[in-house]
């Protein structure tokens, strides 16, 4: 799975060349330029440096709602429509990732076989701009942010065991809910599934693995299985003790190191961050 991450990246969203002045000059209307930055490690291309070609997002203001913008020979460009202003007031602009043709409330999935960008869903709002200043900066409190949260693996050996030849097949994590909403105009989500569900990753020779869910309380401890060379270690995780107890919040990313042994598992607490590190935990797994 590749979910794509980059510090404070600043990207500039043209999203009509007609008219690059701050300045309204002519009695006509004047096309809105968007500059957007991205809270800290947020999804890009693999090299973890930039949007990647293809991607798209929604804007809404002005009087257009969900016009689409994609990236094209590294700049955003418009999809479509073109979002001009028309009058003298000012707009207010709200934007997400990624995009979706329909709007509004979305269904969502986190299954393994969902897991990618596609979900890594993205949300910015609050800035704003008029036919004097058509520049609209989603930056600072109005930059783009994650909207999903995200449990990270990384998998150790430990006393008797070496990864030199055999690594961890995958895992299996239990006791979290993977169907859910995503509101496009808000940035909001909900958890829509009745019950929790088992999510097993393959790992493909890899010793790093990271799962995007859905925001949500948790009442008990999640049960990890991972098979190591024919065996089953299982583990049971710490529950995140911040920013909110018992709860994977929006925007954060939880990281359990976890250390296969020959015959356990140790796991750290986790560590927490806004889609940096939540909380950072050693687990320990027995056969």
């Amino acid at each position: 799975m590749k979910t794509r991450f980059f510090a404070f990246a600043a990207l500039a969203l043209t999203l009509a060349a007609c008219n690059n002045d701050n300045e309204n000059l002519n009695d006509g209307p004047v096309a809105a330029l968007f500059i957007a930055d991205i809270t800290p490690a947020t999804r890009v291309n693999s090299e973890g440096t930039d949007w990647t070609d293809g991607d798209r997002i929604g804007v809404t203001g002005a009087g257009f709602t969900n016009v689409p913008y994609k990236r094209e020979n590294g700049k955003f460009v418009t999809d479509g429509t073109t979002i001009y202003f028309n009058d003298t007031e000012t707009h207010t602009f709200h934007a997400y990732y990624p995009y979706q043709s329909d709007g509004g409330t979305v269904t969502v999935s986190t299954a393994a076989d969902k897991q990618g960008a596609d979900i890594d869903f993205l949300f910015a709002s609050g800035a704003t701009g008029d036919t004097h200043n058509p520049t609209v900066s989603f930056t600072g409190d109005h930059a783009f942010h994650h909207c999903m949260s995200l449990i990270k693996f990384t998998f150790k050996a430990g006393d008797g065991l070496s990864f030199n030849e055999t690594e961890p097949a995958g895992y299996t994590l239990e006791e979290l809910k993977h169907e859910g909403t995503f509101d496009t105009a808000t940035g909001t989500t909900a958890v829509t599934a009745a019950s929790e569900s088992p999510i097993t990753m393959q790992l493909g020779g890899a010793t790093t693995s990271q799962v995007i869910i859905l925001p949500q309380e948790v009442t008990s401890s999640l049960n990890l299985k991972v098979s190591y060379n024919g065996q089953s270690y299982n583990a049971q995780l710490k529950l995140p003790a911040t920013p909110t107890a018992n709860f994977y919040t929006a925007g954060y990313a939880y990281t359990y190191n976890i250390t296969l042994n020959n015959k356990d598992i140790e796991v750290s607490d986790p560590t927490i961050n806004p889609w940096e590190s939540g909380d950072s935990n050693d687990a320990s797994a027995e056969l």
